[in-house]
């Protein structure tokens, strides 16, 4: 995300000394490892979703994107 937004990369011990001085990134980030961060939100993961709708809406995308792409340009 930072890197899209101000060309910045970061790795973890940037990031970690970055959440350690800027207070307003504890409101947004709920944890973070060497893998990832994860944002505070008030809905599950997908990962952790119970529901089938997402199964259902990467077919349709998939088929969505077959299309877009077979459209001559």
């Amino acid at each position: 995300m930072l890197r899209n937004i101000s060309g910045t990369n970061m790795d973890y011990e940037t990031f970690k000394a970055e959440f350690d001085q800027v207070p307003q990134l504890k409101n947004i980030v709920d944890s973070f490892n060497d893998q990832g961060v994860v944002l505070k939100t008030k809905e599950k993961p997908e990962a952790t979703r119970s529901d089938k709708s997402a199964t259902s809406l990467d077919k349709s995308a998939s088929r969505a994107a077959g299309k877009t792409l077979k459209q001559p340009g």
